[in-house]
């Protein structure tokens, strides 16, 4: 479990690096103006509030749901695989200049990286709960852990 904390804070500490550096670039580029400065700025926004929420989910904020139990840490991961992939092939397949691309695929395949590995470690964290007893009460709605064919162990609820 701690090594999948660590995970997140690390994950959330590049999303915060890359992103504040974004708005930031944004803000300091003259050439920028009205719609396409917001735009870039909105976009960074998102990832910005998505990783200030997944922060809350080991801190037991999120509505005192461990890893493994809510599906927020999925949204974040995959709107940042997603995200990464599409912009990520516009930038490389753009015309843009080398360096620009290497910093940007660097960007992508890190982001990328990160977010895959913490959804698989949190995903796994369903399958195999670590004897965490706030992972535990959620197996426990279910009975001495049997999920059964309807169970989804992701909200705790039968479907």
């Amino acid at each position: 479990m701690r090594g999948v904390v660590r995970l997140l804070w690390l994950t959330v500490a590049w999303t915060a690096v890359v992103w504040v550096g974004r708005i930031r670039n944004v803000v300091g580029d003259d050439d920028l103006v009205g719609g396409a400065r917001a735009w870039r700025i909105v976009v960074a926004l998102v990832f910005l509030v998505l990783a200030g929420m997944v922060a809350t989910v080991p801190l037991g904020l999120w509505h005192r749901r461990p890893l493994g139990s809510t599906r927020l840490v999925a949204v974040f991961c995959l709107w940042t695989i997603v995200f990464w992939t599409v912009r990520g092939g516009g930038m490389v397949f753009g015309e843009h200049e080398v360096g620009f691309k290497v910093v940007h695929t660097v960007l992508a395949l890190t982001s990328i990286g990160l977010a895959g590995i913490l959804y698989r470690a949190d995903r796994d964290l369903i399958d195999d709960p670590p004897g965490d007893p706030t992972v535990d009460r959620v197996s426990s709605l279910h009975g001495d852990g049997d999920h059964g064919a309807g169970a989804d162990p992701a909200v705790g609820v039968d479907r």
